[in-house]
């Protein structure tokens, strides 16, 4: 297949941040099959050339290539509505809609008809987007590279509790209460005095650690980054007035409140890692609770669980295996995208 593929290449247009989900586990897949031919302009060129040219550039590939296939992975404004249109008449094109939870109603929305399909991950957002009369709709989910998430051989397990994600007030909170708990956790990220843990890092700590948690507590409606969401929104790599969307903006606000599922839950068991998660939209037709993964419903539950699995390793064993046996069988990104593919009417 041919394809010509955008979105984000570094976390925040921060090459220090590390590579984004998008660019690890879609561009790369894709670009692994040797039957695909995959043409790579990231978002990042925005800012080199411009937001015009970059879109005359995506534009003229787009004609050049004749691909089979346009994808973008959508992030701010990086494109143009009228960009989309010209390649929408020329090739099949989707885009991938990750926090539809609660950013539909004030951002997905207004691109979606731009393209042949939109992906969404959240369970409701098909009737969401039907209220819109919006209809070419795909549901799918996160998951995982199986070419770069793996088991890593280690000696013994001499994590007992890991987190791995950015610092936020409410991860913080937690983690501050699991240690005053007595749980050793080891944190590593973006804003821990401890740093962000590369990519091999990442994967050997999940294989070193007992317990892998996934802190996926929602935004607090008090918080100064909530209230700020109001009147402000990114643009690429900058922060600029929105004053004149507030209402839609308050819409968004209230949805954050929803718990979202994430892609690390999908790695982590990818990973044969077992994982402790935050309680999710959907989460359970994806993996069995207590089976296959362990879910908790707030602090003093997920202290509870922590403990408990800390003492009883082979009950502990046995899920992270159901869990990395199910990840395989039907979470990987290549298992997603035939499915996507089929809806779309590709090979």
């Amino acid at each position: 297949m041919k394809i010509v593929f955008t979105g984000l290449e570094n976390e925040r247009y921060r090459p220090e941040l590390g590579k984004t989900n998008e660019h690890n586990n879609f561009y790369l897949l894709l670009k692994s099959n040797p039957k695909n031919e995959v043409t790579y302009i990231p978002f990042d060129r925005a800012l080199e050339i411009g937001k015009r040219a970059y879109n005359q550039e995506l534009l003229d590939a787009v004609k050049r290539e004749k691909p089979d296939l346009f994808w973008a992975f959508m992030y701010t404004d990086e494109l143009e509505p009228e960009t989309l249109d010209e390649i929408k008449k020329l090739t099949t094109s989707v885009a991938w809609f990750s926090d539809d939870h609660w950013r539909l109603d004030n951002y997905s929305r207004f691109w979606a008809p731009h393209f042949t399909q939109a992906i969404t991950t959240w369970s409701k957002a098909k009737k969401r987007y039907a209220k819109y009369g919006i209809h070419n709709v795909i549901r799918s989910q996160w998951g995982f590279n199986p070419g770069l998430y793996k088991s890593v051989v280690v000696p013994r397990q001499d994590i007992k509790v890991s987190f791995i994600g950015m610092q936020t007030s409410h991860r913080k909170k937690i983690i501050d209460e699991l240690r005053e708990a007595g749980v050793d956790v080891f944190v590593r990220g973006y804003k821990w005095s401890e740093g962000r843990a590369s990519f091999t890092e990442m994967l050997d700590i999940f294989s070193r650690s007992k317990i892998n948690l996934n802190l996926n507590p929602p935004m607090s409606a008090i918080s100064l980054k909530s209230i700020a969401q109001i009147f402000f929104r990114r643009r690429r790599n900058l922060i600029v007035p929105d004053f004149w969307h507030i209402h839609r903006n308050l819409r968004s606000y209230f949805q954050k409140k929803i718990p979202q599922i994430k892609a690390r839950p999908f790695e982590i068991t990818g990973s044969g890692g077992f994982c402790i998660t935050g309680g999710a939209d959907d989460t359970e037709n994806y993996f069995e609770p207590d089976k296959e993964i362990v879910v908790y419903k707030d602090t003093e539950d997920l202290i509870k669980k922590v403990r408990y699995y800390l003492e009883h390793d082979e009950e502990r064993k046995t899920i992270a295996k159901a869990g990395y046996e199910r990840a395989l069988r039907e979470h990987a990104y290549g298992e997603r995208l035939e499915k996507i593919f089929e809806e779309l009417g590709l090979k």
